[in-house]
């Protein structure tokens, strides 16, 4: 039986095997620290698939990670927290719970259809004598007809003159959101808002309409889409002139597959836009390239808060635009660290959550503080949670395992900081572009439904279309009520005028209508 062990390659002078040693301890150690960064990645794969997609971690978790944190002394040799300014921890926000509202009442504009119900009988139980009315009890339930269709038939009444057979008058037909074509307005918009809104593909809205004995191919349901969005092109051109002017802008952007022939699926991108001003904006490129942002911002100038996405870097190069980092994508990088390095990742999470508390309280004010006086708390109570934070990731950092996910986390915090300091001194900036991911959460939903879109032209309707319904939703506008009036008056209305047709300006109208 050959030996366990081939000891021929041992050199026999004791410094050689000194050396020998030497060299496979850190074969050995490099070995060690290779697996420990491939379990970590077999653990972050294993939890993409199975793990829970929410990250919400409670102050009272992180606490539990912090009360078994390493002593600052075993991990540098100065106290990070002795340096950092004493600030007091902002109070946890305790939600109040009272009494059940009950249930809602149904809307009082709602059709009432009455039905009076009466006993079968009239004569008393008791001893049968006729009974007489005594007040009566009322219950109400809702009902609803689905998809009733109707057909619009306008008839024009013709008049000629007697004396000359020439002069014939008819009256014109009312304006049409598409020529000759079968579906008014109110179709049109609720196709539309069904798609984009709801997410129901067309081939889906076809069987609605089947079941209503209603035939509509969905091949001509896309064509008028096409159209529609054609449309509207002039409106999302004016929101974004206005979201531009805002002065601060959030993007984010998510891939949609498309088709073009021949070939397979391709992946283009959405990319979305949000002003100040709740204005949402979507973009389509064919490419993940930076020239999809650098050409929507330009001449652009103003705050621009995004991710680390390197595509942002051509348009922040820009000398009058400024970078705002986003403080959720940092904190999603200590959250994935948990796992493997729980006592760090737990002391950074905590400080992070204390700069959403000072939001929230902010948030929480019964007053619009405007942003010089948001900058202003912002500046007295966030700012040293910020300064005290940099000083303890410098001390994580020269102990961190190389490529771990500590590492990670802690070199893109550092390589977004200038940026993630910019919302303390711009009160008009958000903590994180969390709104803008809102956004992306419309197309989200949307990809799981209709899959893809049908070529580049329709990733370019899809753009225009997903901009007014979001920046409906947000201003609380009814976006079939919007576009049922919009598709009709778009193409007659002056273009010096086109500002009146954003759901921003046409809710401005109705209320001055209504007032």
């Amino acid at each position: 039986m050959a030996p366990p062990h081939d000891n021929s390659n041992i050199p026999d002078d004791p410094a050689a095997q000194a050396l020998l040693i030497a060299q496979l301890r850190e074969e050995n150690a490099q070995l060690r620290r290779q697996q420990e960064i491939l379990m970590e990645q077999i653990a972050a794969m294993q939890r993409a698939i199975y793990g829970r997609s929410s990250e919400k971690v409670s102050a009272d978790q992180l606490q539990l990670f912090v009360d078994g944190v390493r002593s600052a002394d075993e991990i540098a040799e100065v106290d990070p927290a002795d340096e950092a300014p004493d600030y007091e921890e902002p109070p946890v926000r305790k939600k109040k719970r009272g009494p059940h509202p009950g249930r809602a009442p149904l809307p009082a504009h709602l059709e009432r259809q009455e039905t009076h119900l009466y006993p079968d009988s009239l004569d008393c139980p008791c001893c049968g004598e006729q009974m007489e009315p005594a007040g009566e009890e009322a219950s109400e339930e809702l009902g609803v007809v689905p998809a009733r269709f109707f057909v619009r038939r306008r008839v024009r009444h013709k008049f000629a003159c007697r004396h000359c057979e020439d002069a014939v008058v008819r009256p014109p037909l009312p304006p049409a959101a598409i020529e000759k074509c079968q579906a008014g307005s109110d179709v049109l918009a609720a196709i539309l808002v069904s798609k984009y809104a709801d997410h129901l593909p067309l081939h889906r809205q076809q069987a609605i309409f089947r079941r209503a004995d209603v035939e509509i191919s969905r091949v001509t349901m896309g064509h008028w889409v096409g159209r529609c969005a054609d449309l509207l092109r002039p409106i999302t051109a004016q929101m974004r002139s206005e979201l531009l002017a805002t002065g601060c802008v959030q993007s984010d952007d998510t891939p949609v597959k498309y088709l073009e022939s021949p070939g397979p699926a391709k992946t283009g991108y959405l990319w979305a836009y949000v002003g100040a001003d709740d204005t949402v904006v979507y973009d389509f490129t064919a490419g993940r390239s930076r020239d999809g942002p650098t050409s929507f911002l330009a001449g652009y100038e103003g705050i621009l808060q995004v991710d680390g996405y390197a595509g942002y870097n051509q348009a922040l190069a820009v000398t009058d635009v400024h970078h705002a980092a986003c403080w959720a994508h940092v904190r999603r990088k200590f959250e994935s660290a948990l796992e493997t390095e729980p006592d760090e990742a737990a002391v950074v999470m905590r400080e992070i959550q204390r700069l959403y508390a000072i939001e929230q309280q902010i948030r929480d004010s019964e007053i619009d503080l405007g942003a010089d006086r948001i900058a202003a708390i912002r500046e007295q109570e966030s700012l040293p949670v910020i300064s005290a934070l940099k000083t303890t990731l410098m001390g994580y950092r020269e102990h961190a395992l190389p490529k771990s996910r500590l590492a990670r986390a802690i070199e893109y915090a550092f390589g977004q900081w200038d940026g993630l300091e910019t919302y303390v001194h711009d009160g008009r900036v958000a903590i994180d572009n969390n709104s803008c991911e809102r956004a992306m959460r419309r197309v989200a939903l949307g990809r799981k439904n209709w899959l893809f879109a049908g070529s580049l032209e329709g990733g370019d309707y899809a753009a225009i279309l997903y901009s007014l319904i979001e920046t409906c939703a947000r201003l609380g506008v009814n976006p079939h009520e919007y576009l049922t009036d919009v598709l009709v008056r778009v193409g007659t209305h002056p273009q010096a005028r086109i500002a009146e047709l954003t759901p921003r300006g046409w809710r401005r109208a109705r209320a001055e209508q209504n007032s």
